[in-house]
């Protein structure tokens, strides 16, 4: 598909992650599945590229040029930076700012009224006419297909790279709720920290996602697999190759997968008990990047005693779902009031 052509359609749906964001509309579909980086070129203030463009431009170009991740936690934290992004990301969808487009954007159910007003307005200074925000969770129900307007219980569970968040919704609303500021990166994080620990090794980015997909088991299995890796020795800088096994990647990330656990069970905790009762029928679903980390589904089935499956296309329910408000904005016009609070 060639994004350089001019999208004739003024609704947008924007989904702007930690690790990724992705641009689509109602009738051409997902058009930008990219990092969430962007390059600037600090003279001038423009946009030189976004996503994997501006990652390439890294030590390639100009000493001017400065490569930005505007997002941490699942929210902004450079509402200018978050602005250029937004507007590049029109730029990469042939969207003019002539064109004024209404935006239906994701927003965590953990940010506060200052971070969704932020991320409205950075939305409105690229360019946007006027921007909807939909709740993360909500927009996930959506896009599983899920009954999210009837008096019955869905229970959803996002697991992020900046941040995760539990929900369960019934009525169009989020009934019972729960987030937690870490996801994947704290798992990358905390591998390269233990690395450092027990070997004296810095590891690059990279290789870390590497280990995490092919030894993590959320159940701690290892079956004795391990990687040899490259690395850098800490004191002297010397590049060495170290073996990783499994069993040191399933002890780096048991914090954080024992307090996602904690984050599901706090949700369900607190549910209705009609509500309790469609959620062990029906079980609960998860999406986002990391939901499909080895043995994470059965890890949080023993701890909820609930059945739990992994979304097809995990990380793209929540774009999905905000194609849909898009194609269905009067029936769903209650899910897209403003959600400032």
């Amino acid at each position: 598909m060639d994004l350089a052509l001019k999208v004739l359609a003024t609704d947008v749906a924007l989904d702007i992650g930690t690790a990724n964001c992705r641009l689509a509309t109602a009738q051409r579909g997902i058009l930008f599945n990219e990092p969430t980086v962007v390059a600037i070129d600090t003279n001038s203030g423009d946009v030189v590229e976004v996503g994997f463009g501006a990652l390439d431009s890294v030590g390639r170009t100009s000493r001017h040029v400065v490569v930005f991740r505007p997002f941490a936690q699942g929210t902004t934290v450079d509402f200018d930076v978050t602005a250029r992004l937004i507007s590049g990301l029109f730029d990469r969808a042939g969207i003019s700012k002539m064109s004024r487009a209404r935006v239906v954007m994701s927003v965590p159910s953990l940010a506060t009224a200052i971070e969704r007003r932020a991320l409205r307005q950075a939305a409105i200074q690229a360019g946007a006419r006027e921007v909807s925000l939909v709740e993360a969770p909500i927009a996930a129900a959506i896009g599983l297909g899920m009954p999210v307007q009837d008096p019955v219980g869905s229970a959803v569970t996002i697991l992020g790279a900046g941040a995760s968040e539990a929900a369960l919704i019934s009525l169009g609303g989020i009934v019972t709720g729960s987030g937690r500021r870490h996801g994947g990166n704290d798992l990358d994080a905390a591998i390269a920290s233990l690395l450092r620990q027990r070997h004296g090794v810095v590891v690059a980015p990279g290789i870390i996602e590497v280990l995490k997909w092919n030894l993590a088991s959320a159940l701690g299995h290892t079956h004795g697999s391990s990687e040899v890796v490259s690395a850098r020795m800490v004191d002297s800088g010397d590049p060495v190759e170290v073996e990783v096994g499994a069993d040191l990647v399933n002890l780096a990330l048991t914090d954080v997968l024992n307090s996602t656990i904690k984050m599901v069970q706090d949700c369900l905790s607190d549910a209705p008990p009609d509500l309790s009762q469609d959620v062990s029928a029906g079980g609960l679903t998860l999406v986002g990047g990391h939901a499909r980390l080895s043995d994470f589904a059965e890890l949080i089935a023993t701890g909820t005693g609930i059945e739990v499956n992994v979304a097809d296309d995990a990380d793209l329910v929540i774009i999905q779902g905000l194609q849909l408000c898009l194609a269905e904005m009067s029936s769903l016009h209650a899910l897209l009031r403003n959600v400032d609070r």
